[in-house]
C-alpha cells in the first residue's frame, strides 16, 4: 500500500459526532523535545556558509536544554551553491525536525525594496504585478502540458512521486510497497466526469469512474494539483517567489484538504511559468511540487483489463460453516481491545461509576435548574425526563447487566472563556493538545484536590474509564464542530491520583433541550419530553466501544446503514442486537442447520439468532443477525413521535441484518474503527439492515428507515432477493422464513440447501 497523509473528515451531523478512535496505548511522553528557532533567515544567499546547528533547540524530557551537535543533522540536500529549497533534519532518540531553506542569488530582494530578482533561467522576472498573467496560463486545464516531480517530507521520512498533465489527463509513476514502479492514469471529461486507469502490474488496467469506493481510494494517495483556481487568491512577491497572502485557504484549494493547516504556500515563476511549490503546514508536513518539460507531455490512456463491480455478481455458493460450542470466541469489544494491548473506557457490564463535570466559562451563566437537569439527565427516572436518563437507558439496554451511576461535581468554573478553548492550540512533544484536552486537564487538576479519582479506573488498568465535560457554550448546530458533541481520547501522560485520562465526552448543556417545551435550536418537539438524554447515552456508546452507524462520508463506502433507526445512527431507540452482542449483554443462538425457532422481542429479552456467512467462529466475522423489534421500552417515544425514523413509527416487525465484523487489521481506518469495516468508507458496510421490501439503501424512502423495511408474516429472504449473497459474491445457502410475529414473539424458519 503507498502512503497517505488522512484528509480531512468532515462529519455529518445526523447523530453526536464520533471523534475518537477505539482504543490505543496512551504513549509515554518523549525523551526530547526539539523546536525551531525563531528570528534566523531561513531565506539564504548564494554561496553563504551556515551554522546549520542554530536553527534547532533540543530540550530533555526534564526540561534541560541539550546541546546540538553536526553530527545530529542530515545535512545530504543543504545545497547553498545554486539558487533552490532543501531541508535539513535534526534526529535525537527517535525524534525528528525538519527545517526548510530557500536560496536566492545575490541582490535578490522582497517585495519591500529593492530591484526584481531574476528567474533562474532569465526571461520574464517575477515582479509583483504580473502574478495575474501566469495564473491566467492555468485557468484553462486542456491547455495543460508539463511534468512534476513532487516530494512530501514528514517526521524525517521522504516520499517522491512524479506527475505528467496533458490536458484534461494526468499520469502518475511511482515506486509501491512491494518494490515495483506503476503507472496510473486519471482522466476527466467535462460531460461524462473522472476516471482512474489503475495499473494492475500485469499490463491490465482497472478502471473506477467517480462514484467507486475505489477511486476514492486511489484519489486520496495521488497529489493531484489544481492550478485552475490560482486568479482566485491573493499573492505577493518576497524573495523572488510569490508567497500566499491566505496559505490556508490557498493551500486546501490548490493542494488539498489534510489533517492540518497550511501555514506557508510559495510560487517560483521562470520564463512566465510556475516553475515551483512549496507547501507547510503546522505541524511540520512538507509539499515541494518542481515543473518542468512545459509542451513535452504526451501520452495515451489505457483501455481497462477489468472495471469496477461494487456489487459483484454471484460467483457459486457458499460452503457449510462450522460452529464449534466448546471452542467458541465469545470476546466482545472491550475483550478483544484488551486482548490486543489497547486501553478500553467505560466496562461493559457490572456496578460503574463515572465521573460527570458540568463546565462553566468564563462569561457564561450556568442556573441551577441546568444543573438540576443534569443531573436528572444522568442520574434521573422516566418521571423526570418524560423518557430516560443515561442510568436507565443503559441498564434497561443491557437487561440489567450494565448499572452506571453518575458523580456530577460541583461546577467548575474554567479559567478563560469557551472563545479561547475553541481557539486553543499547543504543540507538545506528544502531538498538539486542543481546547477540549486544555479543559480537561484543567478541570481534572482543579478535582484531584478534592477528589480522589482512581475509584474511577474500575478496571484497574491505571486509565480513567471516562469523563464527561458538559460545557455552558452554545452548542454550533450549523457548523457541527468544537462546540458539538463528541467522544475522543487524550494521548498524553498527566496522571491524577495514580490514573491517566483517556476516553473523555464533550457535548453542551444544550442538548438535554432538544425535542423538549424548552428548545428554540431545532424546532422539533417530542411529547412528553422534559430532558433529553439521548445525545449523552448515544456518545456514552463509543465510550463503551460503539461505532457509528450512520455515514460520515456520503461519497464513500458502500451507502448501506441503518437508515437513522438505531441509537448509534440517528440517536433514537435501543442499541441493536449486534451491539448488544458486543457488549456481552446477549447471546445470540447460532442457526446452522434446518430448525424452527421463536424469539421474543429484543426490547424485552436478550433474543436474537446468528446465522453464519463467512464464519471464524467468533462475532468478528460475517454473519446474518434476526431479532424482533417492537415499539415499546426504550423505543416506546421515538417510535411515537411525529414523523418516527423508528420504522415510521411501526409496531412491530423481524429486522435482518447483515454484519461484515471482521477485525484482521485493528483499527486500521480513518475513524478509529476496531473493525475492518465500518458504515462510512469501506466497501462493505458493518452493519446494514436487509430491507424487507427489496430496496438497497433506503432509495425509495429517502435514506430514512420504514414500515416496509421490517420483515412480516409469510415473507422469505430468498423472495425477496432471489440472488442474496455473502460480501463476496457467494450465493447465500439457505433461506429464512417469517412463520408468524407478533410484538412480542416471532416464529423463524431456517432452511438450509
Amino acid at each position: 500500500m503507498r502512503r497517505n497523509r488522512f484528509f480531512a473528515i468532515v462529519a455529518v451531523a445526523l447523530a453526536a459526532v464520533f471523534v475518537c478512535a477505539c482504543g490505543g496505548v496512551t504513549p509515554g511522553k518523549a525523551d526530547y523535545e526539539i523546536t525551531l528557532n525563531d528570528g534566523l533567515p531561513y531565506v539564504l544567499t548564494v554561496g553563504e556558509t551556515v551554522d546549520f546547528t542554530q536553527y534547532f533547540t533540543v530540550t530533555d524530557k526534564n526540561g534541560n536544554r541539550v546541546v546540538v551537535t553536526a553530527d545530529m543533522l542530515d545535512l545530504s540536500g543543504a545545497d547553498t551553491s545554486v539558487p533552490g529549497l532543501f531541508w535539513v533534519t535534526l534526529s535525537i532518540g527517535g525524534v525528528s525536525k525538519t527545517a526548510a531553506f530557500t536560496v536566492v542569488a545575490a541582490g535578490d530582494s522582497s517585495s519591500t525594496g529593492g530591484s526584481a530578482p531574476s528567474g533562474p533561467t532569465g526571461g520574464d522576472e517575477p515582479t509583483a504585478g504580473n502574478f495575474a498573467e501566469v495564473a491566467a496560463r492555468y485557468a484553462d486545464m486542456s491547455k495543460w502540458n508539463f511534468k512534476v516531480d513532487y516530494t512530501e517530507i514528514y517526521e524525517g521520512e521522504t516520499y517522491d512521486d512524479h506527475y505528467e498533465y496533458y490536458g484534461y489527463n494526468a499520469l502518475n509513476t511511482y515506486l509501491a510497497d512491494d518494490g515495483n514502479y506503476y503507472t496510473d492514469y486519471i482522466s476527466y471529461d467535462p460531460d461524462e466526469g473522472y476516471v482512474y486507469y489503475a495499473d494492475n502490474g500485469d499490463g491490465t488496467y482497472s478502471a473506477y469512474d467517480e462514484y467507486s469506493d475505489e477511486f476514492a481510494d486511489l484519489m486520496a494517495y495521488s497529489r493531484i494539483i489544481d492550478l485552475t483556481v490560482l486568479g482566485e487568491y491573493s499573492f505577493t512577491l518576497q524573495n523572488g517567489k510569490y508567497i500566499a497572502t491566505a496559505p490556508s485557504a490557498a493551500g486546501n484549494a490548490l493542494l488539498g484538504e489534510y489533517d492540518g493547516v497550511w501555514q506557508k504556500l510559495e510560487i517560483t515563476v521562470a520564463d512566465g511559468v510556475i516553475t515551483g511549490i512549496f507547501a507547510e503546514m503546522d505541524d511540520g508536513y512538507v509539499q515541494q511540487y518542481e515543473l518542468y518539460g512545459y509542451g513535452t507531455v504526451a501520452f495515451t490512456l489505457p483501455s481497462s483489463g477489468q472495471g469496477t463491480n461494487p456489487d459483484p455478481e454471484p460467483t457459486g455458493k457458499m460452503g457449510k460453516q462450522v460452529y464449534d460450542p466448546a471452542t467458541f470466541d465469545g470476546s466482545t469489544i472491550a475483550q478483544k481491545t484488551q486482548q490486543l494491548g489497547y486501553a478500553t473506557g467505560l466496562p461493559e457490564q457490572g456496578s460503574v461509576r463515572a465521573l460527570v463535570i458540568p463546565v462553566q466559562f468564563e462569561g457564561d451563566t450556568v442556573t441551577s435548574t441546568q444543573l438540576a437537569n443534569l443531573n436528572a439527565a444522568f442520574n434521573g427516572n422516566s418521571g423526570e425526563t418524560g423518557w430516560e436518563s443515561v442510568k436507565s437507558y443503559y441498564y434497561k439496554a443491557s437487561y440489567g447487566k450494565l448499572e452506571l451511576s453518575f458523580d456530577i461535581q460541583p461546577l467548575y468554573k474554567a479559567q478563560n472563556s469557551a472563545a479561547y478553548y475553541e481557539n486553543y492550540s499547543k504543540r507538545t512533544s506528544a502531538g498538539e493538545v486542543y481546547g477540549d484536552e486544555a479543559l480537561l486537564l484543567e478541570a481534572l487538576s482543579y478535582y484531584e484536590k478534592t477528589l480522589d479519582l482512581s475509584v474511577y479506573d474500575t478496571d484497574g488498568d491505571t486509565f480513567i474509564d471516562a469523563v464527561y465535560l458538559i460545557y455552558s457554550a452554545p452548542v454550533d448546530y450549523d457548523a457541527a464542530d468544537f462546540y458539538w458533541a463528541y467522544t475522543t481520547w487524550y494521548l498524553g501522560d498527566n496522571a491524577y491520583d495514580g490514573t491517566t485520562p483517556y476516553y473523555y465526552l464533550f457535548a453542551g448543556f444544550d442538548f438535554m433541550d432538544e425535542g423538549t417545551p424548552r428548545d428554540t435550536a431545532t424546532g422539533t418537539s417530542i411529547a412528553g419530553l422534559s430532558v433529553n438524554a439521548s445525545t449523552y447515552i448515544h456518545e456514552t456508546g463509543h465510550l463503551l466501544g460503539l461505532d457509528d452507524y450512520y455515514d460520515y462520508d456520503t461519497e464513500r463506502g458502500s451507502g448501506d446503514g441503518l437508515g437513522g433507526a438505531d441509537m448509534m445512527d440517528a440517536t433514537v431507540g435501543d442499541q441493536n442486537v449486534y451491539s448488544k452482542t458486543m457488549l456481552g449483554w446477549l447471546e445470540p443462538t447460532v442457526v446452522n442447520q434446518t430448525e424452527t425457532v421463536t424469539i421474543k422481542s429484543s426490547q424485552a429479552e436478550a433474543s436474537a439468532l446468528l446465522i453464519p456467512l463467512d464464519f471464524n467462529n467468533s462475532y468478528f466475522c460475517e454473519y446474518l443477525m434476526i431479532d424482533l423489534y417492537s415499539a415499546e421500552g426504550v423505543n416506546a417515544l421515538h417510535a411515537g413521535a411525529a414523523d418516527s425514523i423508528l420504522y415510521g413509527g411501526a409496531a412491530y416487525g423481524v429486522r435482518i441484518y447483515h454484519v461484515c465484523g471482521y477485525a484482521k487489521n485493528p483499527f486500521d481506518n480513518d475513524y478509529g474503527s476496531l473493525t475492518d469495516n465500518n458504515n462510512s468508507d469501506t466497501a462493505d458496510a458493518l452493519i446494514r439492515l436487509v430491507e424487507a421490501d427489496g430496496d438497497r439503501r433506503f432509495s425509495r424512502t429517502d435514506g430514512w428507515a420504514a414500515r416496509s423495511d421490517l420483515w412480516q408474516r409469510g415473507s422469505t429472504l430468498r423472495g425477496v432477493f432471489p440472488s442474496y449473497s455473502r460480501s463476496d459474491g457467494k450465493l447465500i445457502n439457505f433461506d429464512v422464513e417469517i412463520v408468524s410475529v407478533s410484538s412480542s414473539s416471532a416464529t423463524i424458519t431456517v432452511t438450509f440447501d
